[in-house]
């Protein structure tokens, strides 16, 4: 079992005192974990920095000001549709993206009162096209993406941003492995969701305990737990799925075993934040990526399941000739979806710079795996 990512919120993420808050807290933190036979892959800080954010030098000397502190990963926030200066925050974005080396941020394309923000998603899929060109391989995207009805303090990135009043912690763990050993050898769909639930409830409920004693010995708050069963490589998602098909992921039956999953996720007994949902990023899990090359799904296909579940279009490779007004097509599609549900949902897309729908992904990156460029026609 795996604990993703550690998030610390932090109010003013240009002071000094409260980076070096953060930081030691996530130290703090992992250590426990650790010292309790869990696997930390990584500890992050979100912020909600853009009200003062005006110039790229202030991006930049944010960054180092991290990498000094020993941090990898620092959330900007998101930047919010019909605000006044939207445009020119979502300008900046290219540049502090491809020129930094821990930041991240998102640009939120749906608004208050359920509507999409057509102006933010236009910039937004500027954004990616730019940073696509000006990132070696595209990969800066990793670091860039548009959500839609997303609640703050969650712990995944790029989907995070802070809203409280003071420090928080959430939880975002992997958990895919749960979701296969339920699965695994279950007669029906029925006892592997219930094995599911009772796994994953003990499980949470030892991670909760845990977080929550250091948060109460640092005096901040414990926001939840994002129960999204997140994939890595070779402990797959789809892999898990697969189990309870009688096909690959992709083919007939997927969508039953995805809504099975959902619900199981959304009936367990625990403090939960989040998207809380089943994830599909395709350029991180090693059975998406095969299924993906095998043409058993596409981004349609994807987006259907988000109706059920999902986080939406997660790490997905697509054209380098994509035009913005693709992009954006892409991301007004998602946003669709999740205003129709009110649920929250995020678009991570890779322009491939020079390849092509079919030809396969050359990224050279720890969290990435590799597959075909997917089309968008």
């Amino acid at each position: 079992m795996k604990i993703r990512t550690v998030t610390v919120g932090i109010r003013d993420a240009f002071s000094h005192k409260q980076l070096e808050f953060a930081m030691d807290f996530n130290r703090r933190c992992q250590a426990r974990f650790e010292s309790n036979g869990y696997e930390v892959q990584t500890t992050r800080v979100s912020s909600q920095a853009w009200s003062k954010i005006s110039e790229l030098d202030q991006v930049l000397e944010l960054d180092r000001r991290v990498v000094n502190l020993g941090g990898e990963f620092f959330s900007l926030g998101t930047i919010l549709p019909h605000v006044p200066h939207t445009s020119l925050q979502l300008e900046l974005v290219p540049d502090a993206i491809s020129q930094s080396h821990s930041l991240f941020a998102s640009a939120t394309v749906t608004t208050a009162d359920q509507q999409i923000g057509w102006q933010a998603a236009e910039n937004a899929a500027s954004a990616i096209h730019q940073i696509a060109h000006k990132t070696e391989d595209g990969l800066g995207n990793l670091r860039f993406g548009a959500i839609m009805n997303c609640p703050p303090n969650a712990p995944f990135f790029p989907a995070a941003y802070w809203r409280d009043e003071g420090f928080n912690v959430g939880i975002g763990w992997q958990a895919a492995d749960l979701v296969r050993s339920a699965f695994v050898d279950a007669p029906n769909l029925d006892i592997a969701s219930a094995r599911l639930k009772d796994l994953m409830e003990q499980e949470g409920k030892q991670i909760v305990a845990l977080v929550e004693e250091v948060a109460r010995e640092a005096g901040i708050r414990f926001v939840g737990l994002d129960v999204s069963p997140a994939p890595m490589g070779a402990e797959s998602i789809a892999g898990a799925i697969e189990t309870q098909l009688p096909c690959r992921f992709g083919e007939t039956g997927t969508l039953t075993v995805v809504r099975a999953i959902t619900r199981t996720l959304d009936s367990l007994n625990l403090p939960l934040c989040g998207y809380s949902g089943l994830m599909f990023p395709v350029l991180e899990d090693e059975v998406l990526g095969d299924r993906s090359r095998e043409g058993c799904f596409s981004l349609d296909s994807l987006l259907l399941y988000s109706a059920v579940c999902g986080t939406g279009l997660d790490t997905i490779p697509i054209p380098g000739d994509t035009s913005i007004r693709q992009i954006y097509g892409i991301l007004t599609d998602v946003a669709s979806v999740s205003i129709r549900w009110g649920k929250p949902l995020s678009a991570r897309l890779f322009p491939v710079p020079g390849l092509t729908a079919g030809e396969v992904t050359q990224f050279d990156s720890p969290y990435l795996t590799n597959t075909a460029v997917m089309g968008v026609g």
